[in-house]
């Protein structure tokens, strides 16, 4: 599909949604991700856009572009998606459903071992309405209308989409900004006594011991 010039970017990018992402994130409203997991996820989703478009890591292309040109989002937001989906569509079952008791249940005999406590679903599902920019003492309120909470969960993954955007711009400014000031002339660390200029101060150090 990859090297087939007839299909466009729009065919090639919903047959990847039909097929790799529905088999990769089937059962994922449920998964109780860690961060190193999500991206382990995000490194494997990016590689199938990559491929995709015909992009390698020497052509030096931000993720961010990638995304904007292939109009999915990242894992983290696909991820956040379809859990608060998930825990709103638990929150309106009906008392004595399964899902919803084992999401409200509460263990009445047993002890927490020692240290601290593994990830829970209601953990992640916190942190995840916290990223989203949604209400975490009154989620359950507007888990009750569908369609509102859906909206929610929309904005909160497209606000999550444009903090990252932000945070990785800035990030690369920084970046750029160092590498520039690292290649100048005029910018580093001086030695005292032959007055050399060492990019780094661990750099400087090493010079001083063989300068005499």
């Amino acid at each position: 599909m990859r090297e087939n010039k007839a299909l466009t970017l729009s065919t090639k990018c919903q047959v990847y949604r039909a097929c790799v992402l529905s088999t990769l994130l089937y059962g994922s409203e449920t998964w109780t991700t860690y961060s190193y997991q999500e991206r382990r996820l995000n490194s494997f989703h990016m590689h199938c856009l990559k491929r995709i478009l015909n992009i390698t890591w020497q052509d030096h292309v931000p993720h961010q572009d990638i995304l904007k040109r292939t109009s999915i989002p990242s894992m983290y937001s696909l991820l956040r998606q379809r859990r608060l989906r998930w825990l709103g569509h638990v929150c309106r079952m009906k008392e004595g459903r399964l899902p919803k008791d084992i999401l409200y249940g509460q263990l009445a005999l047993g002890t927490r071992h020692v240290g601290h406590p593994s990830l829970s679903f209601k953990d992640v599902c916190m942190r995840d309405m916290k990223t989203c920019d949604l209400p975490v003492h009154s989620w359950e309120t507007l888990a009750k209308d569908r369609d509102g909470w859906r909206e929610q969960v929309r904005k909160g993954t497209i606000c999550l989409e444009q903090k990252r955007s932000k945070l990785a711009a800035e990030k690369r400014a920084r970046r750029k900004q160092a590498a520039e000031e690292s290649q100048s002339p005029t910018s580093g660390h001086s030695c005292l006594r032959c007055h050399k200029v060492c990019r780094s101060r661990i750099g400087l150090y090493s010079h001083q011991r063989s300068c005499r």
